[in-house]
């Protein structure tokens, strides 16, 4: 396949766009976005309706080569000028639901296997029951958007905040520049000192440096876990009767080659 580079559209350009538009309700609400984030409070985002422009993009080999086909695709249907790596993975999963729904339509034709049988079967998925179906954490909350919860050993509040994709590859570049000047950190010790806000409504940098590096496994594996479903997200789970033996199964929505190039 031909390799070929695609200049990006400004802002004002993007604005300046008069073709259909639709809009996407986020499972965030916009609400744990930083201050000064174009998506910060948006619950409701506006999108193009796809073209052949788009369809370039998700085939352009070099997007592909470089991983990055996705994000290009986002930032081209997005009228907010926003980088992609600064949103949000469960945004930009429903952003895709949605621009997906309104191109090709809400039936998504997968194949299953039965796991009591070993039938296999073709079946659709509604892709509009995945989107209206938002999964809400059930951490407490602040009004900054951070995030609280009690370990279970040291029995110490955190509070913490979620990163945005960028800041988390960020992370993954300053682990690397360390170990090179041979200074002593993981990831984990890195990824920490990034989220947590306070510990026991302390915000003393140096005492949550001094209590991560104590942290017991127990109360690690907790934050970790709190962490993972923080932020409101759709739930990808689908359920689906075997025509062979009519056992009920249950299976995550797989994303395969079909969802933006479905046979027509």
């Amino acid at each position: 396949m031909k390799k070929f580079d695609m200049e990006q559209p400004t802002s004002s350009q993007k604005r300046g766009f008069d073709g259909m538009t639709h809009f996407v309700n986020l499972p965030t609400g916009g609400k744990f976005y930083p201050k000064g984030h174009p998506l910060k409070d948006i619950s409701s985002l506006e999108i193009k309706m796809l073209t052949t422009k788009q369809e370039e993009i998700l085939t352009n080999q070099s997007y592909i080569d470089n991983g990055i086909a996705i994000d290009r695709f986002l930032e081209s249907i997005i009228l907010e000028d926003v980088d992609a790596k600064n949103i949000y993975e469960q945004d930009k999963i429903a952003i895709l639901i949605a621009a997906r729904i309104e191109a090709y339509g809400e039936e998504y034709p997968v194949v299953n296997g039965c796991t009591k049988c070993s039938e296999i079967f073709p079946t659709e998925i509604d892709l509009n029951n995945i989107l209206e179906s938002i999964k809400q954490s059930e951490l407490e909350t602040t009004d900054d958007g951070t995030f609280i919860v009690e370990l279970p050993k040291s029995k110490s509040v955190v509070e913490f905040k979620s990163l945005l994709p960028n800041e988390i590859s960020s992370i993954e570049k300053t682990v690397d520049k360390m170990k090179k000047l041979n200074i002593d950190t993981t990831f984990n010790d890195e990824f920490y000192k990034r989220i947590i806000v306070s510990v026991n409504g302390d915000e003393d940098r140096e005492k949550i440096g001094s209590f991560i590096s104590s942290m017991r496994i127990l109360d690690s594996r907790t934050l970790n876990s709190a962490y993972v479903d923080c932020l409101p997200s759709l739930d990808m789970k689908y359920k689906f009767n075997c025509p062979n033996c009519d056992h009920e199964n249950e299976e995550v929505m797989p994303v395969a080659a079909n969802f933006f190039f479905p046979d027509l």
